[in-house]
């Protein structure tokens, strides 16, 4: 496990950061995690004072960024560089 922090010493992560960060081989692997119009991207094996990081947008840098669909979210990994996601679909009930 990579403790690393994100804005602010927070587990949010911009995607300008999460580049860098796959670049030099700290991230290699996320999770597009949600329901139907609300998924968040989580990086794996990155955390930060137990939690893990999540991308976040910079109109709202210390909230984790709500993707409408997992197309939007796909397509924002690929834009950071990352080549390995996994998904998870959830009922609104999960308490992970």
């Amino acid at each position: 496990m990579i403790m690393i922090s994100g804005i602010s010493s927070g587990n949010c992560i911009l995607s300008s950061m999460a580049k860098e960060r796959v670049k030099s081989g700290i991230i290699d692997h996320a999770q597009i995690s949600g329901m139907k119009s609300a998924y968040t991207v989580v990086f794996d094996g990155s955390e930060w004072n137990g939690e893990p990081l999540v991308l976040s947008s910079s109109r709202q840098p210390y909230e984790p960024r709500i993707f409408k669909s997992l197309d939007g979210a796909l397509a924002e990994l690929l834009r950071i560089g990352l080549t390995e996601a996994s998904i998870k679909i959830t009922d609104g009930t999960d308490s992970e």
